[in-house]
């Protein structure tokens, strides 16, 4: 992640940020409010036509398929790293060192896996499943996971889920 203050628009002290909430190539930029609609509009009367606005079911949707978590929804203080598929992030060193916040869980859960997973799953389109729901065979008997979040995702025409799956 990259960050710097910078004058966007005739803006000064705009923080840009390459931090990718939804996966996509871009940057966010934070204005002082009283100067956001002029920032606003300098960008969508730019002579580059790849600036639009996009409302937070579109931001959601970006982020839904790039399969990144969204704390308090995807992930709390009650799933771990592992459980939301994030076990990349712990380094090397820090598994060694076992010298973070609940490290003796999510090292036991590395060797001998968790009890529960973050898990997609795409299904056809027609009514979404609503959020928090569970998801059954097609026989309706063997529940397959908890759903999380759904999205429309128009180029595959299906429903892409995010949901909590136990193992075993």
């Amino acid at each position: 992640m990259c960050t710097t203050l910078a004058t966007v628009a005739g803006i000064p002290d705009c923080r840009v940020t390459r931090c990718g909430y939804t996966g996509e190539d871009g940057v966010e930029i934070s204005v002082v409010a009283h100067r956001a609609e002029e920032l606003v509009n300098a960008l969508l009367s730019s002579k580059v036509d790849e600036v639009w606005l996009a409302g937070l079911g579109a931001r959601d949707t970006l982020r839904l398929e790039a399969g990144l978590c969204l704390y308090g929804n995807d992930i709390s203080e009650e799933t771990t790293p592992v459980e939301a598929g994030l076990a990349f992030t712990i380094g090397k060193r820090r598994r060694q060192t076992a010298d973070f916040p609940g490290a003796q869980v999510i090292l036991e859960q590395l060797k001998n896996k968790p009890l529960k997973r973050r898990v997609g799953l795409l299904a056809s389109m027609g009514a979404p499943a609503r959020s928090h729901s569970a998801i059954y065979d097609e026989s309706g008997t063997k529940k397959l996971c908890d759903l999380w979040e759904h999205q429309q995702e128009a180029i595959l025409q299906s429903m892409m889920n995010l949901g909590q799956k136990k193992i075993g």
